[in-house]
């Protein structure tokens, strides 16, 4: 997370705001084929439910929500990315780090993956666990039927951690740091925090781990500062 140069009102206003801030109820379902036969489903929070849940504790603490998307070109294609932005009645304001995936090329499935990352962006800057979905089009040849939604598919590899702590003990299987938890390279080498987040490769589990631990370090920032 970064926040402006002056913070100590959105600080304490996040801090009150996280203490009020409930999980929002599901209100969607998903139900997912598996490309090996079989198939599952699981509730979750879409987009709107995320935006009622948060508005009344922001609106009596003055804080709005921005979202930015928009599109980056690079040499392995262009890049879909979202910013979510917490802006105080002061001026004073807090952002996420760019989102960035590898954009999907038809304009349905697009728009559909520009809403899954605004849901993942906001929910990780909330600090809420909202339940795994995936609004985006992927690879794996699993088939997503959402309720009064259209078929998407998922390439997750690792279990989705729902809380900073799961999050932190998340073991890399690839690279200079194999072997190491998230939570040891947060403390060793946030460079490599960094790049993991804006790889387009890292799967979806690191990078909402990730995020839910800067939710947790900025939650612990904005307390320092109420105080």
């Amino acid at each position: 997370m970064i926040f402006s140069q002056e913070n100590t009102n959105i600080a304490t206003a996040l801090a009150k705001s996280w203490g009020e801030l409930e999980t929002p109820k599901h209100n969607a379902n998903v139900k997912v084929s598996l490309k090996s036969g079989g198939s599952y489903s699981f509730d979750y929070t879409d987009l709107n439910g995320i935006f009622e849940a948060a508005r009344k504790v922001f609106k009596e603490n003055g804080i709005s929500v921005l979202q930015n998307s928009y599109t980056e070109s690079t040499e392995r294609g262009p890049l879909a990315c979202v910013e979510t932005m917490f802006l105080h009645s002061s001026g004073e304001w807090v952002k996420s780090l760019p989102l960035k995936f590898p954009a999907a090329t038809g304009m349905q499935d697009f728009g559909g993956q520009i809403t899954y990352m605004k849901r993942y962006s906001l929910s990780a800057m909330l600090g809420i666990a909202t339940e795994k979905d995936d609004d985006a089009t992927g690879a794996s040849g699993n088939t997503y039927d959402y309720s009064n939604r259209q078929q998407h598919s998922n390439n997750n590899n690792l279990p989705m951690p729902t809380n900073a702590q799961e999050a932190g003990a998340i073991t890399l299987t690839f690279g200079k740091h194999k072997g190491k938890t998230l939570g040891q390279l947060w403390r060793e080498d946030k460079s490599y925090i960094q790049w993991l987040m804006e790889n387009e490769k890292t799967d979806v589990a690191i990078k909402e781990g990730i995020g839910m631990m800067q939710v947790a370090a900025a939650q612990q920032q904005a307390q320092q500062q109420a105080v």
